[in-house]
């Protein structure tokens, strides 16, 4: 599966700022703005149609968008997940009969990057197929607020999705909002949706989780579509909530219960003696992505920073990102364009000073 990641492409240095448009997506949780996700691919610059080295750039400058948003670095959970996905989603495609088997993303920090490298896969092959149009959406996205009262509040944030209007006397202060299943059930009919991803499972309240499954049970029963969880914990609550009993409820020590659907686990990346291949690995891909004069790609300078950057982020991808993002950034902004320790250093981002360290 594909995992190129997007963004908006960038500019050479001859185009003039104005009319350059920084990127501004639309929420994934809307059609457009997962389409745009699907559709946009990330382009490394290239140095020489960049601004000259020492030149003062803005925010939105096409290095300083790119390093906040570089390159998709896969683990080796991510790189297993997109796998078993694959096989997964393809096989429920060739199933004439029967529910779809769904999935769960569980697991650490790193569970959303999964999820929707996943739809970006997915869509991309069902593209070489077909040609994409205004009504076709394979793929939908909703993640999940944080309450639910009854069943009908379940079609809002798939309403919402579809842009569709489910208010009653919306100019009136009395306004309500309206079941809109059938709407939405029609929609994702028409389209041909086939993929459901539902971010955000852990926010579901215990006494929620009947009417939650209840529902997501429905839209597999009325549509061919396999349906991915996705959130901390997700593994016991989704099997709670197929079942349809409390997640305190449940015996600690019995297997009776346990889901059947296949799991997707994200983990930090560990980096002990003998055990440097992964979080080595990830080094050198973000080193290689990065576009800065004084930094060559490939040349493996992030290693020397090996145990500093997982002592700083414990492995966790999210904090990883976050952290060579912004000091790629901060390189690029006072001109010392490459990764040093006293950029490091200077960063926020896995911090754990004591107050009087700030004095």
């Amino acid at each position: 599966m594909d995992t190129a990641h997007p963004t908006q492409k960038p500019v050479g240095s001859a185009s003039p700022p104005a009319l350059f448009t920084p990127l501004d997506p639309e929420l994934l949780t809307v059609r457009a703005g997962l389409m745009d996700f699907v559709h946009r691919r990330l382009e490394p610059p290239d140095l020489q149609d960049c601004a000259p080295q020492g030149t003062k750039v803005t925010d939105t400058d096409p290095r300083m968008m790119y390093h906040g948003e570089l390159l998709p670095v896969s683990t080796p959970d991510v790189t297993r997940g997109l796998k078993d996905a694959r096989r997964a989603l393809r096989t429920n495609r060739f199933r004439p009969v029967g529910k779809r088997m769904s999935m769960i993303i569980d697991g650490c920090a790193g569970k959303t990057t999964l999820l929707l490298q996943i739809a970006r896969a997915y869509q991309g092959i069902l593209e070489l197929e077909r040609r994409p149009d205004d009504e076709w959406t394979p793929v939908v996205y909703i993640n999940v607020p944080p309450r639910h009262e009854h069943n009908l509040d379940w079609s809002l944030p798939f309403a919402d999705f579809f842009d569709m209007d489910h208010t009653i006397n919306l100019d009136k202060r009395t306004y309500r909002s309206t079941d809109m299943t059938e709407p939405v059930v029609h929609a994702m009919r028409e389209s041909r949706t086939s993929l459901i991803l539902i971010d955000g499972i852990n926010r579901i309240h215990d006494n929620d989780l009947a009417a939650a499954f209840d529902y997501f049970d429905c839209l597999q029963a009325r549509l061919r579509v396999s349906i991915i969880y996705c959130g901390r914990g997700a593994t016991d609550i989704v099997n709670e909530g197929l079942h349809n009993r409390r997640r305190g409820e449940r015996p600690r020590t019995s297997e009776q219960f346990r889901s059947t659907l296949p799991v997707m686990w994200i983990r930090p990346i560990p980096f002990s003696e003998g055990d440097e291949e992964d979080w080595r690995s990830v080094l050198l891909r973000y080193d290689k992505n990065l576009r800065l004069y004084n930094h060559v790609p490939g040349a493996e300078a992030l290693l020397e920073f090996e145990e500093e950057l997982h002592e700083r982020t414990g492995g966790y991808m999210d904090t990883l990102d976050q952290l060579l993002c912004q000091t790629a950034q901060q390189a690029i902004e006072d001109g010392t364009e490459a990764i040093t320790k006293e950029l490091l250093d200077d960063m926020l981002v896995g911090r754990t000073d004591s107050d009087d360290d700030w004095s």
